[in-house]
């Protein structure tokens, strides 16, 4: 055996994207594009389908385009299924009636993958099968790589989010998720502009972070020489349009916080907010179960859904307890009897709850019910009246200055909606903001920061007003029976590959 056999046997086995480079190789040397400019499509395979009886009687000529799926070749005879965004149909492809070289071409050189453009009659097959004979056909866009084998689907988690088109092209499933994903945009928009709200625009890009209690992302502005902030809540810009005079708004758009991942955080969300000037939380709770009820019957035909395994029921009115009743129940604490922060402290130390350096009585509370009672919530519930020093931006009952006018809509241990009577008074404001930033140089890096603008906004005043934050991808977790945020956010945040 020469040198030169022995080194061609031991090569390696060409790999599928080495034999369809070769391919690509081929077609422009017969002097044909594999990437045109143009489609001459005439028809979609939905339009095709709903209309099949009648331009299959007329021998009404289509032209339709999409990506084969299969193909299926048989001495003088190929079968195919093509699909595109509305369906799918198979396509039969006869040497005689394409011609000789055009039926070479789609034997020697076409692959599943490939997006390609049909043109011909439709018919129904012995089997029963709705088919379009091709007469003439183009190649659109050649595919240098395989995709996914199409009846097993991509299963590999790390690689559907991480190459999320591969993950729709192969899992019908996933693309029903965005397509609900977007109907629920579409059907919020539409409630709330129905009742008189008007959907704004707040920035991105903030001098100062504010609205919530997390940790931000930080830029750096070169023109200006300065740092910016994307935001962590729209928050305190939209209610400086309600003191401007606007009296009901709302903004759907992406939010930012610099914390972990996990199945219920990704650092880049969508919030949607709105406040409505002369109403208070009560208000806001009998809208938030109006807009429920009547958003989930119209995505899904019923008021309950199923998720993990549990029946929820939308139908108003929700279940109401207070932040002290859950406290005392599913942790066995009395928050108004605890008399100092050493001594709370102590008591979530005793529940297993870590206290750290920094922690005041805002984040050790967090924690108790984050860890001990949230998760026990099965909802839809309004988890209501929360102690003061846990909403800075919220307004105190009038009847009980220890705790603010304040719910949270809970859905399977998840915070849904976070809401408030807003805090309209500039001065108790300001003494808000200052005992935020007392936690904030104790080591508290989500505490919020004094807001001297917004401040002087409120000076000017600002009308009675509630208003809530929902996490979207939260509340299409729950709709599509998703249990990772990862699942309903197209292309999530991912530590990246080295």
């Amino acid at each position: 055996m020469g040198d030169e056999t022995l080194h061609t046997s031991l090569q390696e086995p060409q790999s599928e994207e080495e034999i369809r480079k070769k391919k690509l190789l081929e077609i422009k040397e017969r002097g044909v594009s594999p990437y045109p400019n143009q489609s001459h499509r005439t028809s979609t395979i939905a339009e095709a389908r709903t209309n099949f009886q009648e331009w299959e009687q007329e021998k009404h000529t289509i032209t339709i385009a999409g990506r084969i799926r299969t193909i299926r070749r048989h001495g003088g005879s190929t079968f195919a299924v093509l699909e595109d965004g509305t369906g799918t149909l198979q396509l039969y492809f006869k040497r005689d009636a394409v011609g000789k070289d055009s039926y070479s071409f789609l034997s020697d050189l076409i692959d599943g993958g490939d997006i390609i453009e049909s043109k011909g009659t439709l018919f129904v097959t012995k089997k029963g099968e709705q088919t379009l004979l091709v007469s003439s056909w183009r190649l659109l866009a050649k595919s240098l790589l395989p995709l996914p084998e199409k009846w097993h689907g991509l299963t590999d988690t790390e690689i559907r989010y991480r190459k999320r088109y591969l993950d729709i092209l192969a899992n019908e499933s996933t693309r029903n998720i965005f397509k609900m994903r977007a109907k629920f945009i579409q059907e919020t928009r539409s409630f709330f502009d129905s009742r008189g709200f008007l959907e704004v625009e707040t920035p991105i890009l903030q001098p100062l972070y504010g609205g919530t209690n997390a940790r931000p992302f930080v830029t750096h502005h070169h023109a200006l020489d300065t740092n910016l902030y994307l935001r962590i809540a729209p928050e305190l810009y939209l209610k400086r349009l309600i003191v401007g005079g606007f009296e009901k708004i709302y903004e759907i758009g992406k939010c930012f916080r610099n914390e972990g991942i996990d199945r219920e955080h990704n650092p880049e969300f969508t919030m949607m907010e709105f406040y409505w000037a002369y109403a208070d939380y009560k208000d806001g709770m009998r809208l938030t179960e109006e807009y429920l009820t009547e958003i989930i019957s119209r995505l899904k035909g019923t008021d309950t859904i199923e998720f993990e395994g549990k029946k929820l029921h939308f139908s108003p009115p929700f279940p109401r307890i207070s932040f002290k009743e859950v406290l005392l129940t599913y942790a066995g604490i009395d928050i108004t009897t605890i008399s100092s922060q050493e001594e709370l402290a102590a008591e979530a130390n005793k529940r297993g709850i870590a206290v750290e350096k920094g922690w005041g009585n805002a984040k050790i509370l967090d924690e108790l019910y984050k860890e001990l009672a949230r998760p026990r919530l099965e909802g839809p519930v309004f988890l209501v009246d929360h102690p003061a020093e846990l909403t800075p931006l919220a307004k105190k009952k009038e009847d009980d200055e220890r705790f603010v006018e304040r719910y949270q809509l809970i859905i399977a241990g998840r915070e849904i909606i976070n809401a408030y009577t807003e805090l309209n008074d500039p001065l108790d404001q300001r003494a808000r903001f200052e005992e935020q930033e007392r936690a904030y140089a104790q080591g508290d890096d989500e505490a919020q920061r004094i807001d001297e603008d917004y401040i002087e906004a409120l000076m000017h005043g600002m009308p009675p007003t509630t208003g809530w934050g929902m996490g979207v991808d939260r509340m299409l977790g729950i709709l599509t029976q998703s249990h990772n945020l990862k699942e309903v956010i197209a292309f999530p945040t991912l530590k990246p590959k080295k």
